[in-house]
């Protein structure tokens, strides 16, 4: 087994559609040998049936007309723990001064600050959210967190060309950045606050996060097995410490710090388990793209340092992928594969994209990932 210990987090919040077609025999009178329509196996297969659902953080395919609603906004209360309990000044991390109440984890329009001193002031809409957005404002910290660093299951922002996070907003407000799968609920989130923010909001948050660091660095472990998850929205959570669950084909991707993990510490990131030998399968696949080399996995004439530069920490608009979230990258592969991004800054991307399989995103962004 192989440990490293690499940088977070990058790329983007993402959003979707797709189209389901349902096929099979629909004769009446089938012939004797074939199964009856009603038979599973005489359907055609889900268009997605090689979507890779860990990446998404769900336990299952979309069906047609699933869709998401914007996620919630204010201060959120947890019917199930006492309503004063959840007011009381009782969460601390180590290191910081600050005290705040578990009300103040869900309070969409304030964002947690546990280190002021380590960042610049944050603008208003990073903190708060957009103005125009009134009581329904959602601070960007609260799910990109302070340092840009976000979770597995949004965009790590940390880092980015201005001009591409702007971009990336536009590509939101216009609907050519979706997702793949249509129950994502950041993902018509993400819409509402790219309609409403202003071009001097928008612009003051993307300047701020591109001077941050995402930081703390991500731990990536190569493993036949990894901890027992369960799913807490589109995040998975480890159950246990012990490596139980065989890990063939997915990368998991869990906090690292139990202790900590309804906290929002910013000091605390993130752990990747990743199969035995994708690393190295990943970095012979980008190699052979960035030589030029004829493969059945990469486009001769693509090649990922071309765009995102020869250590991958971005080029011109392009933005940086080392150490980024693996969970994050493959699903930003999978949705270029599939056209749910669309944006004019996808177009070099999807050609790449439509030629990998799974397991071969899988690879990539482990390697990717495990780069410091």
């Amino acid at each position: 087994m192989k440990i490293m210990w690499r940088a977070p987090t990058f790329v983007f919040l993402l959003i979707g559609a797709w189209t389901y077609v349902q096929g099979g025999d629909t004769s009446t009178q089938p012939q004797p040998d074939a199964p009856s329509p009603a038979h599973p196996a005489a359907r055609a297969p889900h268009p997605l049936a090689d979507m890779p659902l860990w990446a998404y953080g769900i336990a299952t395919l979309p069906q047609p007309g699933d869709t998401a609603k914007p996620q919630g906004w204010g201060r959120q209360f947890n019917p199930a723990i006492d309503h004063d309990e959840q007011l009381k000044p009782v969460l601390h991390v180590a290191g910081s001064s600050r005290t705040y109440a578990r009300i103040d984890l869900s309070d969409w329009a304030n964002a947690v600050d546990w280190f002021p001193d380590e960042h610049v002031p944050m603008p208003d809409v990073v903190q708060h959210g957009s103005a125009a957005l009134g009581e329904k404002k959602r601070a960007c910290a609260i799910c990109h967190r302070v340092n840009g660093g976000g979770r597995p299951e949004n965009a790590p922002v940390a880092g980015l060309p201005v001009e591409y996070f702007l971009h990336q907003l536009e590509d939101f407000r216009s609907g050519r950045r979706r997702s793949t799968d249509p129950r994502k609920p950041n993902v018509p989130t993400m819409i509402g606050i790219a309609q409403a923010i202003s071009p001097d909001e928008a612009r003051a948050a993307a300047e701020y996060y591109a001077a941050q660091s995402g930081a703390p660095r991500i731990r990536i472990i190569e493993s036949d097995r990894a901890p027992p998850l369960r799913l807490h929205g589109n995040l998975f959570v480890a159950t246990s410490n012990e490596r139980t669950e065989p890990l063939p084909d997915r990368i998991a991707e869990v906090l690292d710090g139990e202790h900590e993990q309804f906290n929002d510490n910013p000091h605390v990131g993130y752990i990747a388990y990743v199969p035995l030998g994708s690393i190295e399968r990943g970095r012979a696949l980008v190699a052979a793209s960035s030589a030029g080399a004829q493969t059945a996995a990469l486009p001769a004439a693509q090649s990922c340092t071309a765009c995102h530069g020869a250590d991958l920490h971005g080029l011109g608009p392009a933005p940086p992928l080392a150490g980024r979230s693996p969970s994050y990258l493959v699903r930003q592969l999978y949705d270029f594969k599939t056209g749910a991004r669309d944006g004019s800054l996808a177009l070099p991307m999807k050609p790449v994209a439509s030629r990998l399989s799974t397991q071969q995103m899988t690879d990539i962004a482990a390697y990717i990932a495990s780069l410091p």
